[in-house]
Formats: C-alpha cells, structure tokens, sequence
C-alpha cells in the first residue's frame, strides 16, 4: 500500500501528458478541416455556382473569413486557459482555436500585403504559411522539440547547444532557404544540412560570397536550375491543386495604365541663385576640407615627435585656449585626421557625415567653452580656431553633392562589430598590461581594467584613474592599442564596393571578337577572358578595359582591348567608374601600347617587370641534343589543341595540375626559378579550344610534364600553364618547349604558322629570349604602396620592381 500514491501519481502525470497531446492533435485537425473547407467555399465563390452561398456582406461590408478567424482564436485561447472543465472542454477549445487558426493563416497575405492578394500570385503565401504550420504543429506532436531541446534547458549545454541550432537557421534562412531553416528549428539536421549546401543564387549569402567566385554562383544555378525550380513547380501544381490557382494579376505587374501628365516646374529664382552661388564654390570647398585634414595630420604628428612642442601645446589647451577641430597634439588625432582626408578625397559618402558630426559637435563645444570658461574670450587664438572650425563645416556643407559615393553593403554593422570585438581585444590586453606593470601595490585586477578602458576609449589625460601608477610605455602601448581600434573601425565603415568579379557571357563573346581583330599587338590579351574580370566598354564598344577589384583597387589587366582610336575612351570610362565607386586606378602588364594609353589618361610608371618572348626557329645546339638525349631515353611530346582532347582524359590532366602545383611552389622557393602560374585559372575549357595542350610523356605513357598555351593573334602563343612531375625535373619541360620550337619552325600541326611564343615571368636559360617590358602604373604615387600589394594578390606570378 505504500507504493500505492507513487503509482496513481505517476498514472495521473501520463494521462496528463496524453491529454496534452491528443488537444495538440485535435488543434491540428481542426487547423487543416477549416483550411481545406474555406478552400472549397472560396473556390465555390469564386466560380459562381448558385447553390453555394456567397461572401458574408451585413450592410455591403466585405467581412473576410480572418474576422472569424481571430474571434475563434481569441475565445479558444482565452478559454484554455479561464475555463475549468475536464477534458472535453479542453477538447473543444482546442478544435476551436485550430479552426481560428486555419482561417486566420488562409488569409495570411492579405494581412501580410494590407491588401486583397487572395487570388493574386502573392496569395500563396498564405498556403505556405498553412503547410509550414502543419509541420511544425506536426512535429511537436511526434515529440521534436524547438533549438534541439535546448530552449528552458538548466545548465549551459543546453543552451550552447540551442545556440548553436539558431545560428544554423539564421544562416539558412540567409542563404534563402526559407523552409528548411524554419523546419530546422524544430529538426536540426535539417539547418545543419541547409547551412552546409550551397546558397540559393538570389539569397543575400550568393549576393555577398559568391559574386567574386563565378564557379560556386555557376554550380548555385545549376543546382537551382535542377533541383530548386523543380521542386517549386511540383510543390505549385500541388498547392494548386488544393488551393485553386491564382489569378495571372501580380502586385509586381500592375496592369499598364495611361502615363500621367508630367508638368514641369521651373525652379524657383532662390534655388536658380543659390545654384548660381554655391556651384563654383563645391569643387573649392572639398579641396578645402581635405587640405584642412591634411594640415592638421602634419601638425599632429609634428606636435606629437617634438617632446618640449607637445608639452607646451597640451600645457596651453589644457588652461584657457582650444584648438582648431582635430588639431592636437599627437598620433591619434594625426591617424584620424589622416584617414578621414583619403575618405574625403575619395569623395565617401560617410567619411563625410562622420566628419560633419565631429565638426559640429567640436564647434559647438568651442562655443561652450569660449562663453562659459572665464577670459577665454578675451584670447583672439580661440577666436582663430573658432573661425577655422566654422569654415570647415561650411566647406563640408557646401560640397556635400560632391560626396556621393556609397560605401560597401554591411559596413556598418562590420564597424559595429570590430568596435565591440576590438575594444573587448584592446581593453583586455591593455589590462594585462597594466595588472603586470602598476607600480601601486597592491594590484587590482578592476583598476587595471578601469584604466585600460579609459585609456583605450578615451585616449585622453582628462580621465585619470587613481591608484594606478605604470611606466611610460605602458600607457603609450595602449594608446597604440586604441589607434589601431581606431583605424580598423574606420576602415570597416569607409569599405568601397566590391567589383562585380565575374564577366558576362555576351562581354565574353565581344572580347573574343577583339582579340580576333586586334589581339596581335598584345601577348597578355588571352588573359583578359578570365572570368573573375569585370569589363569597361567605351561608348560604342568599340574598346574595353578588363579590370579586377582587389582591396580598393580597380586593377587593369594588361592593355586595353580595341582598335587604338577608341582605347582612349575606354580607359575614361574605366576611370570614371573607379572615382565612382572610390577605388583606386591602377593597371598591370601593360606593355607598350598599354602603357602610352594609360599615360595619355594620367596614370604613371611605377613599376617595370620583364617578360621572355621566343622567335620560332633552328632550335640551339644544345637544345637539339636535348631533343635526342631525352627522345633516346623513351620520352616523347603529344601537342594538340585544346578542342581534339578527349573529354575523359581532362579529369586526369586537372588531377595531375593540381598535384603538382604545390610541389611548382615549393621548387620555385627553393630553386628561386619564377615561372608563370595560371592566368585563366581554368583548364579544358569548352571555349578555349584554339588552346595547346603540350604533353611530355615517358617510355610507359604517362604524363610527366604540362605545357598549356595561349592564342596570341593569328602567328603567336602565350604560356599560360606550366607544371611538371618532381621526379621528371626541368628537363621534361625544357624538352616540351624545343618540341614546340621545333614543330613551329617546321610548320607542322599543331603549331603550323606560329612565329613567337611569350613565356610570360618565366625563366628559361636555355633558349634564346627577347625581353619585353610590363609596367605597373598607378594614378597618385602615394597610393604606390597599395597598388603593389593589390598587384602581389592579383598576380601573384609578377615580381615588379
């Protein structure tokens, strides 16, 4: 008998439980019934047939079935939990709320929309949010439970782990996986395979990490084109099927309409005189600003190298006088005031909010300081920097047209979190330094922390922390500490735009007409067709510049494309969409040509590489034997173009590239040998067919070296691909080399007409080279420094000098 209250308890908690579940059934059913009722009556409606009753309309008012909807919801849910009844009240409460909700979700567009969308395109949504209610409402009722069971867990694991689901449905739902990660807070399998597969190609995750990688956008929308879409069509004649299908009217094609009226009216004669006035005055004044910062960034980094200068400027502001905005004595005024004239001078939109902000708020506190602080007024220095201060903002506000650059998608919350992240990096080891250097014992790990915070969010004497007494270094390493803080969080609010990064397929078919007509000049023309370029056409595209963005730099790729007449106004163009978008003009590997057009449009010299040209021809008689020593140990060249390689051989050539390239590398550093890497980036290409494929093979067949060449004109070829087996060695490349001299100079196939052969950076002692110059040029020699380590990103091949 002892056990005997135990086992009713427990009896009584599972009836409990299993009458839970049973209302959650009933919810569900009656959800779906009222669903699939208002379906039909809707669809009875729509078709006219007498003996169906129509709308509920008291009075001609509409009254659309959500009402009812939301009554029942409100009685159902209000009565679960007020009513006192056994279970069969519960029961009926709980149908009651699922049919309010079936009829609520039915009509989920329309509240949704504001408007009548129910048989619009836009009106299945409300069946999506019936079916993925089904579902979930379904899942919980076999037992799945929200976030992994993590959410109202009791200890920390629980709720790591629900932590960690919800970051993989935010990120499937990022990737515009609508429904998986909605499911997957009630199946975490479902988020982590949606968060793992690739991006739908119109989701903001395609938008941001696949435009500048066409090869992941290509398989998305391969992928789309073969699952994606048919599942959508499958899943549309379903929900047609049940729901009735909508009407062709969409809320994104409005039906066409007469064009208004469109009446002009002519400025009023303030804003044609404020024109008059302010227009001359724009260009001066955005000078003006950025010559301002450039001033005080001198004068800051002056004041903060001369000790005794520094001192008596800090003693003097420190009393009755106040500085012009930003002047102050020291490198973290200097750095700002740096970082915001580079912004300024390339004409972005938030540097100059930013320094508008700062220069009002710094005016305003002048005017404080100078009304409120006894004989402040009486020093003409205060009145000085008054005047300055209020010139700045005038010239900020007289130019802010000229301001109209964007910066890049995400800044801001970027900037927001390298503050957060940062600070939490900067504070903490700025109390490390403090906890190991303060010389007032005893030590306190919340003083230290207390210091450190001030002196890297402040960067000011100030704020002064007694019982902290640490050396001189201390304090200048935090405030090293807080420059860079400060710089990172500049940067990631003044990001530019990225470039588009991947060329269209119509701009691919125009340039390979260029190079058809025009590609002779040029040996580095073939590489302007890589994929990962974006293009700039002339007006009549007749000419174009193929350029890459890489950190801020819009980075030409070797000559410009076109008859010499329109490169001009190409090179315009490229320029013009640079200044646009704040990046900065550079060009790579021109050559002759290249570099006369893009000296004609400002652009200097700054760096000179060398490229290797070959004249086909008797081949030396060193290289000779060559041929004979390596053809006598069993090997033997295969040349041929790219289009007669069969296509079940290119997964084993792309094998070997890839194997080898790592040991390319490791020789290269070792030996100090340069050699071109690839510049397509792409092997077997259906649209390189004019391409030679050079093979070295040994006495069993196997592939021990590769050679692929480019078109360069009609009578040249372009190394693009070099690769060779460790074991083989140079020779075996050497040995491919005097094959396609050799075959050149013999006119046989596939090299019959060829008369030159670039090597690109290659070295290649052996044979008889002619040197060509390639240059870098940029357009400000200051920005040299960025441009060489955008050119070392882009090409890494490359050694300017």
């Amino acid at each position: 008998m002892g056990h005997w209250p135990a086992y009713v308890g427990s009896v009584q908690v599972r009836i409990e439980a299993s009458t839970g579940r049973r209302q959650l059934l009933l919810l569900l059913v009656g959800l779906i019934g009222s669903f699939l009722f208002i379906r039909f009556s809707t669809r009875m409606i729509r078709r006219g047939v007498s003996w169906w009753p129509g709308n509920v309309q008291p009075g001609g008012l509409h009254i659309h079935h959500v009402v009812f909807g939301q009554v029942m919801m409100f009685i159902g849910g209000i009565g679960s939990f007020a009513v006192r009844g056994g279970p069969l009240v519960h029961d009926l409460l709980a149908v009651l709320f699922g049919v309010g909700c079936g009829l609520v979700l039915d009509e989920f567009a329309l509240v949704l929309h504001l408007e009548d969308v129910y048989w619009r395109e836009e009106g299945r949504q409300s069946v999506d949010a019936v079916i993925l209610a089904v579902a979930i409402i379904g899942l919980v009722l076999f037992g799945a439970a929200p976030l992994g069971g993590g959410v109202g867990g009791t200890s920390y694991a629980t709720y790591v782990a629900a932590a960690v689901v919800a970051g993989f449905v935010v990120l499937c739902l990022l990737k515009g996986k609508v429904w998986t990660g909605l499911l997957g807070v009630m199946v975490p399998l479902l988020a982590v395979v949606g968060a793992v597969r690739l991006a739908r190609p119109g989701s903001p995750w395609a938008r941001w990490r696949y435009t500048s990688r066409p090869r992941r956008m290509a398989r998305a929308e391969r992928r789309e084109e073969r699952v994606t879409r048919r599942f959508s069509a499958a899943k549309t004649r379903m929900m047609d099927a049940v729901a009735g299908a909508p009407s062709p009217v969409s809320l994104t094609k409005k039906p066409p309409r007469r064009e208004p009226t469109v009446v002009e009216v002519p400025p009023s004669r303030l804003e044609v005189r404020l024109a008059q006035v302010l227009g001359p005055l724009r260009g001066p004044g955005a000078a003006a600003a950025v010559w301002y910062l450039r001033v005080a960034t001198a004068v800051n980094a002056v004041t903060g190298v001369v000790a005794p200068f520094r001192d008596r400027v800090r003693a003097a502001t420190d009393g009755e006088f106040v500085t012009p905005f930003l002047v102050s004595p020291g490198f973290t005024g200097a750095v700002l005031a740096f970082v915001l004239s580079v912004s300024l001078r390339r004409r972005k939109r938030a540097a100059w909010i930013l320094t508008v902000v700062l220069t009002a708020g710094y005016l305003l506190v002048i005017a404080v300081d100078v009304a409120a602080v006894p004989r402040a007024h009486r020093h003409a220095f205060n009145w000085v920097s008054l005047v300055l201060t209020l010139l700045l903002l005038a010239a900020l506000l007289v130019s802010r047209t000229l301001f109209n650059v964007r910066g890049r998608r995400g800044n801001i919350v970027l900037g927001l979190v390298s503050l957060v992240a940062g600070a939490v990096v900067a504070v903490g080891v700025g109390t490390l330094l403090v906890y190991g250097t303060d010389r007032a014992e005893p030590s306190s790990w919340g003083e230290s922390a207390r210091y450190a915070a001030v002196r890297v969010l402040t960067v000011s004497s100030l704020f002064d922390v007694p019982g902290i007494d640490v050396p001189a270094w201390t304090d200048l390493a935090i405030n090293l500490l807080s420059v860079a803080l400060m710089v990172v969080v500049l940067l990631a609010f003044f990001r530019s735009p990225p470039g588009l990064s991947r060329l269209a397929r119509a701009d691919e078919r125009r340039l390979r007409a260029l190079l058809r007509a025009y590609g002779g000049t040029d040996s580095f023309g073939y590489f302007a067709l890589r994929r990962d370029l974006s293009v700039c056409w002339s007006g009549d595209r007749a000419a174009a510049v193929v350029y890459r963005v890489v950190n801020g730099v819009a980075l030409a790729h070797g000559d410009p494309l076109g008859p010499v007449a329109a490169r001009p106004a190409a090179v315009a163009g490229w320029l013009d969409t640079a200044r646009s978008h704040a990046w900065s003009p550079a060009a790579a590997y021109a050559g002759e040509e290249g570099t006369a057009a893009y000296r004609a449009a400002g652009l200097h010299t700054v760096a000179v590489d060398e490229e290797a040209v070959l004249d086909a021809g008797p081949l030396p008689p060193e290289l000779a034997r060559l041929r004979r020593t390596m053809a006598a140990a069993g090997y033997r060249a295969v040349l041929r173009r790219q289009r007669d390689v069969d296509a079940e051989e290119w997964p084993h050539l792309a094998q070997l590239a890839d194997a080898w390239r790592q040991h390319a590398g490791r020789l290269r550093a070792l030996t100090g040998r340069r050699r071109a890497d690839p510049g397509l980036g792409r092997l077997g290409d259906a649209g390189d067919g004019d391409c030679v494929l050079a093979e070295c093979r040994d006495r069993n067949g196997r592939t021990c070296a590769l050679l692929v060449l480019l078109p360069w004109g009609s009578d040249g070829l372009t190394l693009d691909l070099l690769r060779w087996d460790r074991e083989s060695g140079q020779a075996a490349v050497d040995f491919l080399l005097a094959e396609v001299m050799d075959r050149a100079a013999r006119g046989a196939p596939p090299v019959a007409g060829v008369a030159r052969i670039s090597l690109a950076f290659a070295d290649a002692p052996s044979f008889p080279v002619v040197r060509r110059s390639r240059r870098l040029l940029c357009e400000r020699r200051t920005e040299l420094p960025r441009v060489l380590a955008a050119a070392a990103f882009a090409h890494p091949e490359a050694h300017f000098h």
